[in-house]
């Protein structure tokens, strides 16, 4: 049974990052409520998801992408709190993605440390096998997943609700939100899509909706073997993964080329997926290899060139702000995403010169702190009815 006090934690876990959406106030304007209705539907096993969002991104990609009502979104989070502690103690420490202490920056890091310790700190050869899982959320079998993830459920939790955990587990991965959803993008955006990239057009029992946090957890786990697979039967050591871009670090070349065709029958008959053909890269190390948006060469690591162009295109849209406090507060928020990942690359020069490009403007209200590694909005500027107010006069460019 699925108490009350759990759900309340569940939603304020939920609204620590999207209390400023509608969504989230909506719900919040009688939170306690609502809660209890959910709670009362859950353990009457009559919940349903409600009505999600979709929408496509154009950067890097054409993507689509669903985001759950924020109801559903608790629910969510009550799932991950429950299974997130077992699931980290059955990965293995070679998946980077959406775990505590991991990340993009980590498996760089990985990467780099495996081509030292595997070229003996680059004094012996030794070869890098990078390659890419086609489609890969959207080629997800909904039924297999489903039936993984319940058995793991069955042999390690032991909570009371571990009945309602099972439900709603089914309930989340089972679930088809292109049937009741509200497009917030042009239908003419689904068409840069390929037929196997949108739910739309989908094979019916195949793909999990990009966005949603459970959909992060269940890609984990429904990879975890492979992670395994690689190191305790074929013999790597040196490997690493993000999402469905992975790769191994081998002395052996050969060795690597014959992995290739093992590998992609493995993919095909244990998991139904396939290696995407287009993107296998087998390199020297001295080459660099490219992973998680940074390319990594022997003693160093830069900032990937997609990484760059959109940093540039969001200054571009800052110089446009035009006053509005609302776009200068976006756009220096994802500034600083950008300067998170690029301040752990040898990028100070990059830095500074992509900053040049922000207009003398904008420097009248915003500034970089530290060793250029963030950009900071002044408080001498207040918010009007969403335009700048300068109290003060004066701000510099930071290049004066």
């Amino acid at each position: 049974m699925v108490r009350l006090e759990d759900m309340f934690e569940a939603y304020y876990d939920c609204r620590r990052r999207k209390r400023r959406s509608v969504d989230s106030l909506g719900f919040e304007v009688d939170y306690e409520r609502n809660l209890v209705v959910l709670c009362d539907e859950i353990n009457a096993h009559q919940y349903r998801p409600s009505t999600s969002v979709t929408f496509v991104v154009n950067r890097p990609l054409y993507r689509e992408v669903f985001a759950a009502a924020f109801r559903d979104r608790v629910v969510h989070h009550y799932i991950a709190l429950r299974l997130e502690p077992i699931l980290e103690r059955q990965f293995t420490d070679r998946t980077f993605n959406c775990r505590r202490g991991k990340g993009a920056f980590y498996g760089i890091k990985q990467l780099e440390k495996d081509i030292k310790e595997c070229s003996s700190i680059y004094t012996e050869d030794c070869y890098v096998l990078k390659m890419d899982i086609k489609s890969f959320f959207m080629s997800i079998p909904k039924d297999l997943l489903n039936e993984r993830m319940d058995k793991f459920i069955v042999d390690n939790y032991s909570g009371e609700d571990k009945e309602d955990l099972r439900y709603l587990s089914a309930i989340t991965i089972l679930h088809h939100p292109e049937e009741n959803c509200e497009k917030h993008s042009p239908d003419s955006l689904w068409g840069f899509l390929p037929k196997n990239k949108s739910l739309f057009t989908n094979d019916y029992d195949r793909g999990i909706a990009i966005g949603n946090l459970t959909s992060q957890l269940d890609a984990n786990f429904f990879m975890d073997p492979f992670d395994h697979w690689l190191e305790e039967t074929l013999g790597f050591r040196y490997h690493g993964r993000y999402v469905d871009d992975f790769y191994i670090v081998d002395k052996s070349k050969d060795r690597l080329i014959k992995a290739i065709s093992i590998i992609r029958k493995k993919l095909k008959e244990d998991f139904e997926l396939t290696l995407h053909p287009d993107k296998v890269y087998l390199q020297h190390y001295s080459k660099g290899v490219k992973f998680t948006g940074s390319v990594v060469k022997p003693g160093r690591i830069y900032v990937g060139n997609r990484t760059i162009s959109s940093f540039r295109q969001l200054i571009n849209r800052m110089n446009h702000f035009e006053g509005n406090i609302t776009i200068l507060r976006s756009c220096v928020a994802g500034l600083n995403s950008y300067f998170g990942l690029m301040v752990h690359a040898d990028s100070y020069a990059l830095r500074r010169r992509i900053a040049r490009m922000i207009s003398p403007e904008c420097w009248k209200y915003i500034y970089v702190s530290g060793h250029f590694d963030k950009f900071v909005l002044k408080k001498r500027y207040c918010e009007i009815n969403g335009f700048m107010c300068k109290i003060k006069k004066g701000g510099k460019n930071a290049f004066d």
